[in-house]
C-alpha cells in the first residue's frame, strides 16, 4: 500500500520529525527507566559488598555476575514490550548499554578489571541482549512476545547455571563425551566468559580457588577448557542473527498469507 500525499506546505523531513517523536515517546521513557533500573541493581550490589567489608575482587566479581545475570534476564522481557523491531533494540539493548556504566566503574575501582576487559565483557553483554531481543521478534503478539521472552530468559539463566547442573550431566560419560560437555557448558556461559576477561587473579579466584570446587565437577570429572571470552560472544550473536532471520521469515509467510486471504475475498 502506498503512503498518502503529505499536505500541502509539509516537507518529508517534517513527517519523519513527527515519526522520530512518536518513537521517542513510545519507547524513551521506558528505555530511561531500564537504564537507571540496571545502573542502580549492579552498582546497588557493588555499594553493599563494600559496605559489608567484603574483598574489593570478591565484590566485583559479584557485581560483574549481577551485570551479566540482569542482562540475560531483563533485556528479553523489556524488549517483549516493545511494538517494533527497533523499539524492542532500544528497550532490550539499553540494559547491556546501561552496563556499560557499571563496568567503567568497575574499571575505575578495581586492579583485575582493565579497559580492554571492560570493552570485551560488553561485547559479551551486547551478544547476549540481541539473542534475547531477537527471540522476542518470533511472536507477533504481546502475550507471545512475553512468552518468547520468558523462554529466552529461561535459556540463558540455564547457560548461566551450568556450574550447578554439570556433575549430572557428566557423570558416569566418557572422559571424551564429559569433556565436550564442559567444553559447551564453558563455553556458552556468559559469566565464564566474562571473568575470562579479567587479570590472572581474579581467573583464579572465580576458577581454581575451593569455593568453586563445591559447587561445580568443572576440572574434577573432567578438565575444563581454556579460558576464552569470544567463543560465548560469537554464539549468542550467531543465535541473535538466526532468530532474526526466523522472525523475517515468519513475517513474510504472515503476510503472504494475508494477502491472499485479501485476494482471495
Amino acid at each position: 500500500m502506498t503512503q498518502p500525499p503529505a499536505p500541502e506546505g509539509t516537507s518529508p523531513c517534517a513527517g519523519e520529525g513527527r515519526s522520530v517523536r512518536r518513537f521517542l515517546a513510545g519507547n524513551g521513557w521506558a528505555a530511561t527507566w531500564a537504564a537507571i533500573a540496571t545502573v542502580a541493581v549492579e552498582m546497588g550490589v557493588f555499594a553493599a559488598g563494600l559496605a559489608w567489608r567484603m574483598p574489593r575482587l570478591h565484590v566485583a566479581l559479584a557485581a560483574l555476575a549481577v551485570c551479566v545475570l540482569w542482562t540475560a534476564l531483563a533485556a528479553p522481557i523489556l524488549a517483549a514490550f516493545g511494538r517494533t523491531a527497533l523499539g524492542a533494540i532500544l528497550r532490550g539493548g539499553i540494559v547491556a548499554d546501561a552496563s556499560l556504566v557499571s563496568l567503567m566503574v568497575l574499571w575505575a575501582a578495581c586492579d583485575e578489571m582493565t579497559l580492554a576487559a571492560a570493552m570485551k565483557i560488553y561485547c559479551i553483554l551486547v551478544a547476549v541482549a540481541l539473542a534475547g531481543i531477537a527471540a522476542t521478534r518470533l511472536a507477533r503478539t504481546p502475550a507471545g512476545r512475553c512468552a518468547c521472552a520468558v523462554a529466552a530468559s529461561a535459556v540463558l539463566l540455564a547457560a548461566l547455571a551450568s556450574p550447578f547442573w554439570i556433575g549430572g550431566a557428566i557423570h558416569g560419560q566418557t572422559r571424551a563425551t564429559a569433556e565436550g560437555v564442559v567444553a559447551a557448558a564453558v563455553y556458552t556461559n556468559p559469566f565464564y566468559a566474562a571473568t575470562a576477561c579479567l587479570t590472572e587473579t581474579a581467573r583464579f579466584v572465580w576458577h581454581q580457588a575451593p569455593v568453586m570446587y563445591r559447587i561445580t565437577r568443572i576440572g574434577d570429572y573432567a578438565a575444563a577448557p581454556p579460558l576464552l571470552w569470544y567463543p560465548a560472544a560469537i554464539v549468542y550473536l550467531t543465535a541473535a542473527g538466526v532468530l532474526a532471520i526466523l522472525a523475517a521469515l515468519v513475517r513474510a509467510v504472515r503476510h503472504g498469507s494475508a494477502g491472499a486471504r485479501v485476494s482471495e475475498s
